[in-house]
């Protein structure tokens, strides 16, 4: 049986909702081709397994004793698990599938250990992971690529500390009101607005708790939110119907991404938009996932206002995988989940037919530039 590796948790603000993801995904892969292996990240980055992990009330204990703590070896695409003093292996992994919401996961953290040990990985690769995740780097690509995205002014950690400056250097590019946001978060955690300075002054604060880098840009108080998925399969790029979500608040919060979700009351799919806005909304799409380089599923959201399309963000692992928008139902999701297993084993075997070493035999040069400074002197 082919062994699936599902990592989920993490070191990150969304580690409850990337539980949620992870078990959702360790249930609906389909067990009569694979063997799904759980493999949960607590919030202190402990790597941990065991058969519990499967049901979701177990999280709600806490006990996490009765689990085995696992590791790599760099460069394997086995597992282990201590026992004693020696390590001992679990499984061979077949692929693996990113579940981790947000840092220490979603950035691209993941995609680079899975790289380094050989993995096929259900998921974006490292570059395209990090791009999707800091939003002001996205939103350098995204005006290289010449797709709308809103003004906006980045501050950084240090420039906060150093003093008020930031504050003319919001005031000299944006009007307000503005809306401030962690550049690294998700999930609307950390998000606030301000009409004036006093309130900038308490916005920004707030977010730096969770972040070192926040993003700041024009707060469109009369606009509507949409949303899209997109995948890869072996007969190319797909899209899902456009999806409007339904706002509690003047910004679409955590409670109507995840909570409201969860008793179907919070989105109109598909959108009832013109097929103009459709069109320009599937071509963006289609553009970012290719020149960015994605893979797996991506959820890219848009803001519609005063007949303007913006592109907000790019979720590189989006909740849920975002099945909903390409499944009407979670059995349809075991037949999504293993076309996107096998599209990451085929794209990680097409890699590794490349050269990743060249051997020049500048080592064996005697006298080559630098070389004595870098003898060891006894």
């Amino acid at each position: 049986m082919k062994n699936v590796i599902v990592v989920f948790g993490g070191k990150s603000c969304e580690h409850e909702i990337s539980i949620i993801i992870g078990v959702l995904t360790l249930n609906s892969i389909d067990k009569q081709k694979y063997n799904p292996f759980p493999v949960y990240i607590s919030k202190n980055g402990e790597w941990l397994t065991g058969e519990e992990l499967f049901d979701l009330s177990f999280y709600k204990c806490n006990n996490f004793s009765k689990l085995k703590k696992i590791t790599f070896i760099n460069g394997e695409r086995s597992l282990y698990y201590k026992s004693g003093k020696k390590l001992k292996k679990i499984i061979d992994a077949y692929c693996a599938i990113n579940c981790l919401h947000g840092l220490n996961g979603e950035d691209g953290a993941i995609s680079g250990v899975m790289q380094l040990n050989g993995i096929p990985l259900v998921g974006s690769p490292l570059f395209a992971s990090s791009l999707s995740m800091d939003k002001e780097y996205q939103k350098f690509v995204l005006n290289g690529l010449k797709i709308p995205v809103l003004p906006f002014v980045s501050v950084t950690k240090a420039e906060y500390l150093s003093g008020g400056e930031y504050i003319e250097k919001v005031e000299s590019k944006l009007s307000y009101p503005v809306i401030i946001k962690p550049a690294n978060l998700g999930s609307s955690i950390g998000i606030s607005t301000a009409n004036n300075k006093s309130e900038l002054v308490i916005a920004v604060k707030n977010a730096f708790i969770f972040d070192e880098k926040v993003v700041i840009e024009p707060y469109l108080q009369d606009f509507t939110e949409y949303n899209i998925g997109a995948l890869e399969t072996q007969d190319g790029i797909i899209l899902s119907s456009v999806e409007k979500p339904i706002k509690s608040s003047d910004i679409l919060s955590f409670q109507d991404k995840y909570e409201n979700t969860l008793v179907g009351e919070s989105k109109e799919f598909p959108a009832k938009i013109s097929k103009n806005l459709k069109s320009k909304i599937n071509a963006i799409t289609e553009k970012v996932y290719k020149s960015c380089g994605f893979s797996g599923v991506i959820r890219i959201d848009y803001i519609y206002s005063q007949n303007k399309l913006y592109l907000n963000e790019i979720n590189s692992i989006p909740g849920s995988l975002s099945y909903y928008l390409f499944c009407d139902s979670v059995k349809e999701f075991k037949t999504l989940l293993t076309s996107l297993i096998e599209k990451a084993v085929a794209n990680f075997n097409g890699k590794s037919t490349k050269i990743f070493s060249y051997t020049s035999g500048v080592l064996k040069v005697e006298g080559a530039k630098g070389g004595k400074r870098l003898t060891r002197n006894n």
